[in-house]
């Protein structure tokens, strides 16, 4: 594969029928450098894809330490074996499928490579979709194992995958180019973009507009009193707005009753703009690190980014309740550098739509700045570097070399 590291290899992650083989076939088809990395399996059951094995094969293995992971279900024994990764690394460029964090972690640090780690997702409802579409007898067992691999990752925060791509969302022989391009850019060769989150990436306006509309239909509230919230909360709603509406309103219940059901209610109704996970994952494919800076509680902005799926296509967010500052402060912006090992000397960008956090701030913070302008007009005042209409736009330009 011309342009790559002589040792290096792919690891895919996901849940069932996150597209793990159809990427591989997709990857194989792009370039024939790449074949599916097959482990040892020591058992009954399916042989396809495997280099079947015995137990006593197994605990050769075990004894000379060439047993680089191993994990056990369905009454059989999975092995990734130095041996096999050696032939394979001489054979080309293998991709491996993982099914724990443990194991990612463990080919990581047991295999001398430069692996390329990609988390290959797609929401439950996908799953369930194309499993029953396809025919399977297992769907149930497949639900399950969907489960068990989003709770492998809340269980692994910590975690993070080089690329994530929404296979719901990019073809499989985009996101074939996706990988081998990630692949093929070189080592430390990163620059960073700082974007904001809410009516950024997501359409908080549009969440919040439908929660009011809900609550108040829900509590026979009449437009006036849902023209005043939405008017309180349409830019920032904390428990200080809450609590001030409830108080101005006669609102049927209690500030703290109102904001524990605000916060779980907003976070399930946010949804990100269009096209925006698709382009995050270029970008960052393209050799940037992405981190999100926003103003906000930690609780109901890490409820959001998780909800939104932002939270997955990311290398970190930098929430102003935890650091103790508010965008335009340079703080947040040193904070938010710092959080993936760099320094604001360093430069880099800042996308937002709001014209004095995020373009005022990014500028005295020594960035440059991209302004969302969602068909608006500039404001007035210095302009930023590019003004884009969306996100998708901004990272475009990003993405196309601005650097």
């Amino acid at each position: 594969m011309s342009g790559a590291p002589a040792v290096r290899g792919v690891i895919l992650y996901g849940p069932p029928a996150a597209g793990k083989d159809t990427v591989t076939r997709a990857l194989a088809d792009l370039d024939t450098a790449f074949s599916l990395f097959s482990r040892v399996k020591v058992g009954p059951g399916r042989s396809a894809g495997y280099r079947m094995g015995t137990p006593e094969q197994l605990a050769e293995l075990r004894a000379v330490g060439a047993v680089v992971y191993e994990n056990s279900r369905y009454e059989s024994t999975y092995v990734t074996d130095r041996p096999g990764l050696n032939a394979a690394f001489m054979a080309g460029v293998p991709v491996m499928h993982l099914g724990q964090v443990d194991g990612v972690r463990a080919v990581l640090d047991g295999y001398p490579a430069q692996w390329l780690t990609v988390l290959l997702w797609c929401p439950r409802e996908v799953t369930e979709a194309r499993s029953a579409g396809r025919g399977d007898a297992d769907t149930p067992a497949r639900l399950a194992a969907w489960d068990a691999t989003r709770a492998d990752l809340d269980a692994n925060p910590d975690f993070r995958f080089d690329l994530t791509i929404r296979t719901d969302e990019v073809a499989p022989a985009a996101a074939a180019a996706q990988i081998r391009q990630a692949l093929t850019t070189p080592h430390g060769a990163t620059e960073l973009v700082m974007v904001d989150f809410d009516d950024t990436l997501i359409d908080r306006l549009a969440a919040v507009t439908t929660w009011v509309a809900g609550y108040c239909a829900g509590h026979g509230l009449g437009p006036e009193v849902e023209q005043r919230m939405l008017d309180a909360m349409h830019i920032r709603a904390d428990l200080d707005v809450i609590e001030g509406l409830c108080a101005e309103l006669g609102l049927p219940e209690s500030a703290g009753e109102l904001w524990a059901r605000y916060e779980p209610e907003l976070a399930a109704t946010v949804k990100p703009f269009p096209g925006v996970v698709t382009a995050l994952t270029a970008v960052r494919a393209s050799g940037w690190q992405v981190v999100v800076v926003t103003n906000g509680g930690a609780q109901i902005q890490r409820a959001k980014l998780k909800a939104s799926g932002i939270a997955d296509v990311v290398d970190d967010v930098c929430i102003s309740e935890e650091i103790g500052a508010r965008k335009p402060h340079r703080r947040i912006f040193e904070a938010a550098a710092a959080c993936v090992g760099r320094d604001l000397f360093q430069g880099g960008w800042m996308i937002g739509d709001n014209a004095d956090l995020d373009v005022v701030g990014g500028r005295d913070a020594g960035l440059r700045t991209i302004w969302i302008s969602h068909g608006r007009p500039w404001p007035g005042g210095a302009e930023p570097d590019f003004i884009a209409r969306t996100a998708v736009d901004a990272f475009a330009h990003v993405h196309g070399g601005a650097r």
